[in-house]
């Protein structure tokens, strides 16, 4: 057994119940698992959490550190604990704490890697998915860039091949996945884990740390292990830890920092940033062309990210319009207190409107609205009772269960989750849609108001801005006051328009007949 070359298997575990079956899966499934040695960062509260800890598999082949789940500081960091307790091993595999592994794994990672045209070669990709405990299915993620999120982080996904298209050898590629990688354990002493990194930025900074270094990254051409990408209702450090945010903030600095989109002084963000950074064997823009990626213009395959989000599919619109607003929902984003639909919605910047549009419904025969990001229903709420039927649609999941809960007993209100850049509202008399166009792309809106058209409403009451400036575009999230009578739109003139605003200003409720808009 002296003779195989040994295999350090790196685990950060935090609250994780499913490590234990992990271990026993890794050993069960080795063909050789006396060359196996895990080593585990256990994060954890004791006596909350005694059921991680009912099944070992093989302690005398285990190096631990425990740590008490507040002292946790992060995945890289937790990372970065592991990497200590390697002692030499002849190769390295990285794995997330909730992973299955195929028969003879151990051998097929090193044949694999062999077949690898590189003397500096490492295996990564996303695993294919298993279901606990051990449903898993069998096909091969291919790693792509998927968008710069609003912190300049480039975000990762892959696509799936099937086993019958399956390449003969392992294939290049830019990009490498936390939860899987194995290579040698030359890899960890050229480049090792980043303990200041917090999440975010993990895979693409560790990327090209890796690529700049000399090492070169293959997608495995075979399945070798599978993850579990559910939540089971599993404790996070981002739901345990209350300063995460502070920890976020410092890493996507450190990020930007390390790969040239920004020059950051703050000392916090910047601590050991030589000896993690990029490496000198090639250098940072050879790696945005072998990536297709800029990383200064967050531009993806040449694309700006305004137009990766214009071209994204109906179903990848709507995931990233959860993702913006919901995270804008969770953490208050807009930053007011009496409501999380922002200052907008707050009861003073709405008096106006409040006064206007109940006799606004009885004069056009309104009996029945649809309102198109509802929100909190903050300001609404008191200007809807003489309504037949109120049908409030928002794209945050958690908006409209607390709406549900806090307006249950209104028995003509429904509250229901729905984007309306890439859904259909119900027939109604009046669509109602305020402050939330401008938080959206020009091609959203765009294809919100086609679907508007298409609702069969009477009446479209929405936000118009009369500044005089053009529409300039953006992303989701964003905010541009949007004058939706002026080019790309070109609304026609309103049949009538409510000043928000007591006195002047340039805040309107513009209302349309929606059979003049153009189809």
């Amino acid at each position: 057994m002296s003779n195989l070359p040994s295999i350090f298997v790196g685990i950060a575990s935090y609250r994780d119940t499913e490590t234990q079956w992990t271990l026993a899966d890794l050993f069960r499934k080795a063909t050789h698992p006396d060359r196996i040695v895990a080593g585990i960062c256990w994060q954890f509260i004791p006596g909350e959490d005694d059921d991680c800890f009912k099944v070992e598999t093989r302690p005398d082949r285990q190096r631990v550190v425990k740590f008490h789940a507040s002292e946790s500081q992060g995945a890289c960091w937790a990372r970065h604990q592991v990497q200590k307790l390697w002692q030499g091993e002849d190769y390295i595999l990285q794995i997330d704490s909730h992973m299955r592994f195929v028969d003879g794994w151990d051998e097929k990672c090193l044949a694999a890697l062999a077949d690898c045209p590189s003397d500096k070669a490492l295996l990564s990709t996303y695993p294919p998915p298993y279901l606990p405990p051990d449903d898993c299915s069998d096909f091969l993620p291919v790693m792509f860039a998927s968008e710069f999120n609003e912190a300049g982080i480039l975000g990762l996904r892959s696509r799936a091949v099937q086993l019958a298209e399956a390449p003969p050898k392992p294939t290049p590629s830019a990009f490498v996945a936390g939860g899987f990688q194995f290579g040698p354990g030359a890899m960890w002493n050229d480049v090792p884990y980043d303990p200041y990194l917090y999440f975010q930025g993990e895979e693409i900074t560790l990327a090209a740390r890796l690529w700049t270094h000399g090492w070169d990254i293959f997608t495995p051409n075979r399945v070798l292990v599978y993850h579990d990408y559910t939540n089971r209702g599993r404790p996070r450090h981002w739901t345990d830890q209350k300063d995460w945010p502070k920890l976020n903030l410092r890493a996507a600095k450190r990020a930007r920092h390390l790969l040239g989109m920004e020059t950051v002084d703050d000392p916090d963000a910047l601590i050991d940033i030589g000896k993690y950074g990029l490496g000198g064997a090639r250098d940072l823009a050879a790696y945005e062309a072998f990536a297709n990626i800029r990383f200064k213009e967050r531009a993806i395959d040449g694309k700006s990210p305004a137009q990766v989000e214009s071209e994204l599919t109906p179903d990848r619109r709507k995931l990233r319009c959860q993702a913006v607003f919901g995270g804008i929902w969770r953490s208050n984003g807009w930053g007011a207190s009496e409501t999380r639909s922002g200052p907008g919605s707050s009861l003073a910047a709405t008096k106006v409107l409040r006064e206007r549009l109940p006799p606004l419904f009885d004069l056009l025969g309104v009996q029945s609205l649809c309102d198109a990001g509802c929100g909190d229903f903050n300001w609404l709420n008191g200007a809807t009772g003489r309504l037949r039927h109120y049908f409030g649609f928002d794209v945050v999941e958690e908006a409209v269960a607390a709406n549900r809960t806090k307006f249950g007993d209104r028995k003509n209100h429904f509250f229901n989750t729905l984007d309306i850049t890439s859904e259909q509202l119900p027939e109604a008399d009046m669509i109602l849609c305020r402050d939330c166009l401008t938080h959206l792309p020009i091609a959203y809106v765009k294809q919100s108001l086609a679907l508007f058209r298409r609702s069969g409403a009477r009446y479209l009451l929405a936000t118009l801005h009369r500044t005089g400036a053009e529409n300039q575009d953006m992303r989701v999230g964003g905010w541009v006051p949007y004058d939706l009578t002026r080019a790309p739109f070109g609304l026609p003139e309103p049949r009538m328009t409510i000043g928000e605003a007591a006195e002047g200003g340039t805040k309107f409720m513009g209302l349309w007949l929606l059979s003049d808009l153009a189809q």
